[in-house]
């Protein structure tokens, strides 16, 4: 029986995801690299070490890919800071509460920094409705590998299998499915039929009309 939620952050907490195509490319333009949207979402789910040499298109040591993915974020941050609230997911705060209502432990598991975790569970009030966060510094390998969510289960003290997977992207559907957790995928970032070409257990709109049953039953 699933008795565990563990939610992406970007597009699955806040559907946010032309803040950051939009921080991304105002960092594309301050390196000289004309970057598109497409190479852009083909990196989504990944940390940003793995997908910032691949935007850019140059090898990155290690003081290059701090700065810049600081740099990025700092970007984003400011982008989205006067539209937080507004890009909360529909549903999202009631479906939190009726989680911990029922006892369902619940986790983040992103491959964002810290620094934005923290900047949106407390701008929104919501830090008190998760039991584990797991951030892309604390995982050696980004989604599509299901590291991130092996350790959010683990955290939560379940077996994967206990637990559903809230998700928007390609690589993260693929990993929460590779963790062997079920998947719930939210069509915020990718269409429909894009989603569903991954066999996620249901893809959903928003958190409106999702129900506990539903959650228990996949």
């Amino acid at each position: 029986m699933i008795q565990g939620a563990i939610f992406d952050m970007d597009g699955v907490l806040l559907d946010n995801l032309e803040y950051h195509l939009e921080a991304f490319l105002v960092l594309g333009q301050e390196q000289g690299k004309e970057l598109t949207r497409e190479a852009i979402l083909r990196t989504f789910g990944r940390t940003n070490n793995e997908l910032l040499p691949i935007l850019l298109d140059r090898e990155l040591n290690s003081a290059e890919l701090d700065a810049l993915a600081i740099r990025k974020e700092e970007l984003y941050r400011d982008l989205i800071a006067p539209h937080l609230e507004e890009s909360v997911v529909p549903g999202l705060i009631d479906l939190l509460k009726r989680l911990t209502d029922d006892s369902f432990r619940v986790a983040v598991a992103t491959s964002g920094p810290k620094e934005n975790v923290d900047f949106v569970l407390n701008h929104l009030n919501l830090g008190g409705f998760f039991n584990g966060i797991v951030t892309g510094e604390q995982v050696r390998k980004g989604k599509p590998d299901p590291e991130a969510f092996l350790t959010a289960a683990e955290r939560i003290s379940l077996a994967p299998s206990e637990c559903v997977v809230f998700e928007d992207s390609l690589s993260g559907v693929k990993a929460g499915l590779a963790a062997g957790c079920k998947c719930i995928a939210l069509a915020t970032t990718h269409p429909r039929d894009e989603l569903l070409g991954l066999s996620p257990h249901r893809v959903i709109d928003d958190f409106r009309n999702l129900s506990l049953e539903q959650i228990r039953s996949l």
